[in-house]
């Protein structure tokens, strides 16, 4: 799928995922969805309590990434930014097209993270089991904003509770590229031109997998190794994509 990826400002609303609408939620709270204007003001606050920890970006790397090179490696040729995905389902809803999905690797910041939770099945297979769900909130720098919820174990590996899994877990601010997550769309025009009308879904089954490139607002010494110096590896595509969207992130979330 080819497509210029052109600005979008968007308000979220989080709409009973159609992967599996029958669960019960035991989460504590809902998920706050975030309008840029109001993205800007929270992490602003956000800056301003936790300055020890939302510390320099890649720009001003400092004494301990400066020598730590890029370790991660993508095609750009697999991407897909999130606005094609909403431009897609806008185009197909307006068609009246059926329900469509596909597979797509994407590239983007973590806005808000929700879980892991714990949820009950009350139909289908797994009726009467647990199972774990992590719910994410990513944008990109084509101002594409799309929800995504990550089920059972692999939400269980993204959100850090699977101690096998040596790789932290996700958090707020990562800029994460995503393998093999299901971009899915209803047939039925949304209820107002704001609603997000793309949902992702990451699971065993679809093998999906998630990097994280870089971190954004690291909170312990540890986070060191995923704030590599994005200026040690310019000359490579895919860590200027990464350092893109760093700059898109500081900018939104009003860090710079």
């Amino acid at each position: 799928m080819k497509s210029h990826c052109q600005g979008q400002t968007t308000l979220i609303t989080w709409a009973p995922t159609t992967q599996a609408p029958e669960e019960a939620s035991r989460s504590k709270a809902e998920v706050t969805f975030l309008r840029p204007s109001a993205t800007i003001s929270y992490f602003r606050s956000q800056k301003e309590s936790q300055e020890t920890q939302e510390t320099d970006s890649y720009n001003d790397s400092n004494a301990s990434s400066i020598a730590q090179f890029p370790a991660f490696h993508f095609s750009l040729h697999t991407l897909t930014c999130l606005n094609t995905l909403i431009r897609e389902a806008q185009t197909a809803r307006a068609r009246g097209m059926p329900k469509a999905s596909l597979k797509v690797c994407v590239l983007a910041a973590v806005l808000e993270v929700d879980g892991p939770d714990t949820i009950r099945m009350k139909k289908g297979p797994d009726a009467g089991k647990e199972v774990s769900l992590l719910k994410l909130i990513l944008g990109d720098e084509s101002g594409g904003i799309c929800k995504l919820a990550a089920w059972r174990e692999t939400a269980e590996d993204w959100g850090g509770l699977n101690p096998e899994v040596s790789t932290p877990s996700v958090k707020k601010g990562d800029i994460v590229f995503l393998e093999n997550v299901l971009a899915s769309w209803e047939a039925e025009q949304a209820r107002t031109t704001t609603t997000i009308p793309v949902n992702l879904s990451a699971s065993p089954q679809l093998k999906s997998k998630m990097e994280i490139c870089y971190r954004t607002l690291p909170t312990v010494p540890q986070d060191a190794r995923i704030r590599p110096d994005l200026r040690l590896g310019l000359s490579d595509a895919a860590v200027r994509k990464v350092a893109s969207v760093v700059r898109w992130f500081e900018d939104v979330a009003g860090l710079g």
